[in-house]
């Protein structure tokens, strides 16, 4: 079967998987200034994280569509959503409150602070995406990005590791959420902006 990528088409065998055409697609872009951002299997589009359940599905008898975007329309997409949704965590951060006198467990939303992980979790493989297309190096946001990533690592693992037990933990997240993850936060949205060309534009007001 032939399917289009960008402007040629590519041979592909009706036996490959989906996970071999995404091996094969990435290495022909390798070079190019364009990545695959997912892929529309019979009309539905899977982004890549989705596509990881799909691997083994064989392209046989199914309607592959490619979907790429150039490194700068990636960055300008994935810059602007993190920084969004940077805005919208200022918002819930400053609301977000943990009595130290009352029940612990009638304060603590711990779904909300699961939501909380997986939309950290979220930023840095944003962060690792746009590392691995960037020309900047690793000196973003006035800080190194390796020694940032591997700090923050540590910083979701306490609140991990606290919200296993909340009701013995309430002083913990209350640092962690009321005084840590602010400064996070800010730190998160000087490195996106590097990302997006220094613009320093108001992102708060």
């Amino acid at each position: 079967m032939k399917i289009e990528l960008n402007d040629d088409k590519i041979d592909v065998s009706d036996g490959k998987t989906v996970d071999e055409l995404i091996k094969l697609v990435k290495e022909k872009l390798s070079s190019t200034r364009t990545r695959l951002v997912g892929i529309k299997v019979d009309g539905t589009f899977l982004s890549q994280s989705e596509l990881e359940g799909q691997l083994e599905l064989t392209l046989e008898g199914k309607d592959i569509e490619l979907v790429t975007e150039t490194i700068d329309e990636l960055t300008v997409e994935l810059t602007e959503d993190a920084l969004t949704y940077l805005n919208s965590l200022t918002e819930w951060a400053e609301d977000y409150s943990i009595s130290p006198n009352g029940d612990i467990n009638s304060e603590i939303n711990t779904d909300e602070l699961e939501e909380l992980l997986e939309g950290l979790h979220w930023l840095n493989l944003a962060l690792e995406e746009l590392a691995a297309t960037s020309e900047t190096g690793t000196l973003l946001g006035g800080r190194s990005l390796p020694k940032f990533m591997s700090e923050n690592r540590m910083f979701l693992n306490e609140i991990q590791g606290a919200l296993e037990s909340p009701e013995e933990n309430p002083q913990l997240l209350r640092t962690l959420i009321a005084q840590d993850l602010p400064t996070w936060i800010a730190e998160y949205k000087d490195i996106f902006l590097d990302f997006r060309g220094g613009q320093r534009r108001e992102i708060d007001a």
